[in-house]
């Protein structure tokens, strides 16, 4: 588990130093972060110009247009608690708990 909060927290960085504040996203180091490094976890259709906007716009919680980590910590924890929710819907009662279903398997 540790080694996958660090790999969340390098891919924050690797991406939150492209542009502008490096402790920070900017939207389009959020989008190119979302496509590149999440390209399973959302519908195509959340993933239009407006939908990305909307979705930065929710996380951005101190309303000044860019991720902090901690904004950017609560997309993770959001995306895991609906992997987590689906993968209970889709495994059988007798294996629940057992398997994992990930990504485009949802």
């Amino acid at each position: 588990m540790e080694e996958s909060m660090d790999v969340i927290i390098q891919i924050f960085h690797k991406y939150s130093l492209t542009e502008g504040n490096p402790d920070t996203l900017s939207k389009k180091e959020f989008k190119e972060l979302v496509n590149k490094e999440m390209p399973n976890s959302f519908k195509k259709e959340e993933k239009d110009e407006k939908s990305m906007n909307g979705m930065m716009e929710n996380l951005d919680t101190n309303k000044d247009n860019q991720l902090e980590f901690n904004e950017y910590v609560d997309l993770i924890g959001n995306k895991l608690k609906t992997i987590h929710k689906e993968s209970h819907k889709k495994a059988s009662p007798s294996v629940h708990g057992q398997g994992f279903i990930n990504g485009p398997n949802l």
